[in-house]
Formats: structure tokens, sequence, C-alpha cells
């Protein structure tokens, strides 16, 4: 986990970016960080590459990945395979598999410091235009502690096809479904927008 120092770093910066777009796809993006354990699950990725100071390049990198994060959803199918994507819909599980929690993430102590844990496994993502593959792997869940089936969520990744061994379409492109997974350094980000059972939105941790 990022010591303290570097969260400070970190959420200052993202405050400043924010403040100077208040209404608009920065300060929305900046929403997706409900907590300190939400923001040290990006520092140090391509999401947010914070060095030991602040530079004019850590606050462009910080504004043009806020505005990603704040931007409105795209339509399933219409991200080339490789090209970084928001999808927003309700979670599924996959064919065969009962249990109604997805995801946990949060903080374990010991003694030798705090640790971040995220552990996920592959979900549907289910919208009006049809259905995704969420690939679980190298992925962060943002504001919440527990992702479970029907919850309404944005997920930001990497598009990609997989193939459908599960049946979960009628084999377009040879047996491929739409996919969103980690890119190299920048790993998958799933925000809870609302749980199945609430009608809150917004952070959920």
């Amino acid at each position: 986990m990022p010591d303290r120092a570097a969260l400070e770093r970190a959420r200052a910066l993202l405050m400043d970016v924010a403040a100077r777009d208040p209404d608009g796809p920065l300060a929305r993006g900046l929403e997706r960080f409900g907590s300190w354990r939400s923001l040290a699950a990006v520092v140090g990725t391509d999401w947010l590459p914070l060095g030991g100071r602040v530079t004019a390049s850590a606050i462009r990198v910080a504004r043009q990945n806020l505005r990603v994060l704040g931007s409105p959803p795209a339509e399933l199918g219409l991200a080339a395979p490789g090209e970084p994507v928001q999808l927003r819909g309700v979670t599924a599980p996959l064919p065969g598999d009962s249990a109604p929690e997805l995801w946990r993430a949060g903080v374990v102590e010991d003694a030798d410091g705090q640790w971040l844990f995220d552990e996920g496994r592959d979900f549907l993502l289910v919208s009006p235009q049809g259905r995704a593959l969420v690939l679980a792997a190298g992925g962060r869940l943002l504001n919440a502690e527990r992702l479970q089936v029907g919850d309404e969520v944005s997920v930001f990744g990497t598009a990609d096809e997989a193939p459908d061994r599960a049946g979960l379409a009628a084999a377009p492109r040879g047996g491929l479904v739409p996919a969103l997974r980690s890119g190299t350094t920048r790993p998958l980000l799933v925000s809870v927008i609302r749980r199945y059972d609430q009608g809150s939105h917004g952070p959920q941790d």
C-alpha cells in the first residue's frame, strides 16, 4: 500500500485538478474515489503515476485520466480491441456461478504494515446494448468493499474479445464476445453506482 505521504500528495493533486472544473468531467471523475483505499488502488499505476513530487506532467496525466473517469459510457461494441473504454451496466454471474458475491476489496494489516487486497471473479456486464465479459484479473474495485450480482456499475478497462466458452452469444465473429480487461500498466477499474438492494448512488465504502 502506498505510504500516507504519497496518498496525501495524490489526493491534493486530484482535488486541485477537479477544482478547475467543478461541474464537469474532472469533478465527476474525482467522485469515483470514495476513500483512502480506493485512491491507493490506483496510485503508482498509469491511472495516477505519482512520483516523489507533483510536476506539470503529473497534473496533465491526472487531468486526462479524471476526464476519462468522468466521461459518459460508451456503447457496447463501438470500441476497437486495445482501446480504453468505459461501459455501464448491471452485474450478472457467468453461467454455473451461483455465488452472489463477485468481488471483495479492502485493507489488511499485519506486522509488516498495511496491504491492499482485491479478489474478484469474472462476471457479465449487462446493458441495453447486450452483454460483455469482464475479466477480473489485475482489476481494482474502487469505491466499495464488495461487488454483488445485480449491482449497477461503471467499468473502465481495455476493450477486447474473448472466446465464448459459456455460450453467452450466438457465436459472433467465430465464437468471440466483447470483453473488458486490465491493460499492461493500467488496471481495470470497477466503480459501484447503485447497490442491487439500495436506491443510493455514489461511493459505497
